[in-house]
């Protein structure tokens, strides 16, 4: 008997069990902070980096029932071509109109009021920056690690 077995490597483990960890423990905590809205069940995302790790995140995000994928933003257009085809193909197959919106700018990404909360998955010298505006307009923040270089970009976030 020649029986083929997919072995599941160490690595494929730890990234598939954080990411089911990070979607329990998000989204229950940004669902209670948007309390007052017209859906407060509903967390809307959106994306900063469309790298191949963003990639992965989405693949996540995206099936976790009451979130919605809403826009993203990249500094390259092929990136931002991809994310929005693969998040328009998700909902279309699933019969929901939603459309994504990606923006070359995230301070254009930040200036929606619709979005509740962004996935950070940039270059890592450019995370506090990043986070701390996505803090300062009111979105609440998953961040790739490391979060910071320094204990001062820290404290600036944590101030945020």
């Amino acid at each position: 008997m020649n029986r083929k077995t997919k072995s599941l490597t160490r690595r494929e483990f730890l990234g598939s069990s954080a990411l089911g960890m990070t979607g329990v423990m998000l989204i229950p905590s940004v669902a209670v902070s948007c309390k007052g809205r017209k859906d407060p069940g509903l967390v809307r995302l959106g994306f900063i980096g469309m790298g191949r790790q963003a990639m992965f995140l989405l693949d996540g995000f995206i099936q976790i029932p009451g979130v919605e994928v809403l826009a993203g933003c990249d500094v390259y257009g092929i990136k931002r071509t991809r994310f929005e085809n693969r998040v328009n193909e998700f909902y279309a197959k699933r019969g929901r109109k939603i459309v994504a919106t990606t923006y070359e700018k995230y301070e254009d990404l930040l200036a929606r009021k619709d979005i509740d909360a962004v996935v950070i998955a940039v270059p890592d010298h450019a995370h506090a920056m990043i986070a701390i505006a996505a803090l300062k307009a009111g979105k609440d923040v998953y961040l790739e690690k490391p979060m910071t270089f320094t204990v001062e970009d820290g404290l600036e976030i944590i101030d945020a």
